[in-house]
């Protein structure tokens, strides 16, 4: 997969800079004292606080069946639209993938990943589940999610950047076409999520409640067309304007 890194239109000050993220935490990477982060290099200065790694499934990477220039249209490349001048997005979105290491088709093993952590991301938006909750992978190994997304944090917040991570709640599954299932997403996905969220100080961006009612943008029941990822890339900004005062 070609990564696609989104060059972005606005203009920030350096006034400007100083004033979203000196005090949202992000030279650290997540909230704590220093004690709390794993082992690493100290955080990078503000010059290079400026990259998003977002990590996911297909409906990261973009279903080019569903959309007219997947580069374009794919929920990172909105973000990077939306996040403007002073920040790279990064996409690396692997279809099929899990974040369950005994799945199917795990994501610890794509290029994919390896790519995104040589990245060295300021900020990491994770959204996984949708192929964990398939009838191939959670009955067998469904147990294991919670502490592998714990180690995918982990992993995460290693990098000398000292990223602030970001867990979305998996999209609807509208139908279970590819084997997934919602009812597994809903009562023990998201639980294990907020599990992981709360123990590690993350922000969780509900994603699968923000979708609801709104089938009629996926229009295989999985995957969404242009106006998802819209609301995707519109949804997870929300949280990330909020978080380091973009907007004020």
């Amino acid at each position: 997969m070609k990564m696609k890194r989104n060059r972005c239109l606005r203009v920030l000050t350096v006034c400007g800079i100083w004033g979203l993220f000196s005090f949202a935490g992000l030279l650290t990477g997540c909230s704590g004292s220093d004690d709390d982060y794993p082992k690493g290099e100290n955080p990078s200065t503000i010059e290079s606080v400026r990259k998003v790694a977002c990590i996911g499934n297909s409906i990261t990477y973009g279903a080019r069946q569903f959309l007219n220039d997947r580069e374009k249209e794919c929920y990172p490349a909105l973000l990077g639209n939306l996040l403007g001048e002073g920040f790279e997005v990064g996409n690396f979105g692997r279809s099929g993938t899990t974040l369950l290491k005994n799945g199917n088709s795990p994501y610890w093993d794509t290029p994919e990943y390896t790519q995104a952590k040589e990245f060295l991301p300021n900020i990491v938006i994770v959204k996984f589940g949708t192929n964990d909750s398939r009838s191939i992978n959670w009955p067998y190994h469904g147990s294991e999610f919670e502490s592998d997304l714990t180690d995918f944090v982990f992993q995460l917040r290693s990098l000398s950047t000292r990223p602030k991570v970001f867990l979305c709640t998996p999209a609807i599954a509208y139908s279970n076409s590819i084997g997934a299932d919602d009812g597994v997403i809903t009562g023990e996905i998201i639980p294990a999520i907020r599990r992981v969220a709360e123990a590690q100080d993350l922000t969780v961006i509900d994603l699968h409640t923000a979708l609801q009612g709104h089938q009629d943008w996926f229009p295989d029941g999985i995957h969404p067309g242009l106006e998802g990822n819209k609301f995707i890339a519109e949804t997870i900004y929300s949280v990330l304007a909020e978080e380091y005062s973009l907007n004020k």
